[in-house]
């Protein structure tokens, strides 16, 4: 099942710039580890804005905890995740 999550992240006023760095590092460590997995199909930089990932997931249930697994989440100011329906099929067939 494929996912459109869009992860907008905001640096608390009392994190410092040196542990939000970190913080940064190990996100990107988990996305790495996550896009080898298979589970991010593709991932977008949104400049100044967030991440807008495609994701392939069993369920929602999977996709809450692919989520949940990353060290940003709990400074996700906004989360957006849509399942994804492949109309190619369907456009091929008219």
């Amino acid at each position: 099942m494929l996912f459109s999550v869009r992860l907008i992240s905001r640096q608390p006023h009392d994190v410092t710039a040196e542990a939000w760095q970190g913080i940064v590092a190990d996100q990107l460590r988990a996305t790495k580890s996550q896009y080898d997995q298979g589970k991010i199909r593709a991932i977008y930089r949104e400049t100044g804005v967030g991440v807008l990932a495609i994701y392939e997931a069993g369920d929602a249930r999977e996709m809450d905890q692919l989520i949940a697994a990353l060290p940003m989440a709990r400074y996700f100011a906004e989360i957006e995740v849509h399942p994804l329906w492949d109309m190619a099929p369907t456009l091929q067939g008219v």
